[in-house]
């Protein structure tokens, strides 16, 4: 019987450089109706909603600092997703809301 795949690896030396990578879980229907609802409430913050999702859906990664050291997972140190550059936010965000966008 087939498998579903709920993790897959992408590419990111456009962002971390050659052989740069990062395994994300993919999101369920649960969590985009959550964000439908949530999204209807005052006060709600995209931004947050998404740091939320990444700390949560990044299961691995090979991401380093500027000075070549290993950036911990956000489920480790939630204080890592403050030092991504934008770049980097915005192309987990990309591959967490449409994997099908790359790879």
């Amino acid at each position: 019987m087939p498998k579903r795949r709920v993790q897959k690896r992408f590419d990111t030396k456009e962002v971390q450089g050659e052989g740069s990578y990062v395994i994300l879980s993919s999101l369920r229907v649960s969590e985009r109706r959550r964000y439908a609802k949530d999204a209807e409430e005052e006060g709600f913050s995209a931004l947050e909603w998404s740091i939320s999702l990444l700390m949560k859906h990044v299961i691995e990664w090979n991401w380093g600092d500027e000075d070549d050291n290993p950036l911990p997972l956000p489920k480790d140190d939630p204080k890592v997703i403050d030092d991504l550059t934008d770049p980097e936010a915005e192309l987990l965000a990309t591959l967490l809301m449409n994997p099908s966008a790359k790879n």
